[in-house]
């Protein structure tokens, strides 16, 4: 059941907000639920206010490929302001909390205050280049050297570290791996001193 907050919420929600001019509407996910499937017909725009969505399709050969993992603040299936429908699955892989906004108030409100449209347009170009890196890593042949390279883009802090958000399974699907591979290549960057790897944290050796 969807409720109104009663607060603005910040950054790119507060954003959608202002062009909607209306509240955005909270929306509870259990880990599990689905929140849209592929061909649905877009009327809301999504904002990720706690836990993890994951975006995915699934191939000519029935593998499951994850397109993109949204948490906290994330604007979740950008691309689906401007569609009529949306082009993939939207699952939650643990219990989230989204702030919905109709999407034809924002795309009305975007045409009534354009600098305000200019925002959004930044954040899309920011995602833009988020996509262009992780074409990059999923251009990269070896299995090992495709999640090394996936772990130093998103690795922060003086000690190189990553938190896994979601499941190692997942991420597999992120970079186009089996999650076989992906253990098997955590192991191997292990072994080579290139990683250390306590449950779903990892650090990169300098």
């Amino acid at each position: 059941m969807s409720e109104i907050i009663s607060s603005q919420p910040p950054g790119i929600a507060s954003t959608l907000e202002t062009l909607a001019g209306r509240p955005g509407h909270r929306r509870r996910l259990a880990a599990g639920e689905m929140l849209f499937h592929a061909g649905e017909a877009v009327t809301s725009v999504y904002v990720i206010v706690s836990g993890q969505v994951r975006l995915m399709r699934v191939s000519q050969v029935g593998a499951e490929v994850t397109v993109d993992r949204a948490g906290p603040t994330r604007w979740l299936a950008e691309a689906s302001l401007f569609a009529e429908r949306y082009h993939c699955d939207a699952l939650a892989d643990a219990a989230a909390c989204l702030l919905s906004f109709p999407k034809a108030a924002v795309v009305e409100g975007m045409q009534r205050q354009p600098a305000l449209a200019a925002d959004l347009m930044i954040d899309l170009a920011r995602r833009l280049h988020e996509a262009r890196l992780r074409i990059e890593i999923l251009n990269i042949p070896s299995a090992q050297e495709r999640l090394l390279a996936y772990l130093q883009a998103h690795a922060s802090g003086e000690n190189a570290e990553f938190t896994l958000p979601g499941s190692w399974k997942a991420l597999a699907g992120e970079i186009g791996l089996t999650h076989e591979s992906v253990y098997r290549a955590l192991a191997q960057l292990q072994r080579e001193g290139r990683i250390q790897r306590e449950g779903r944290r990892v650090w990169l050796a300098p």
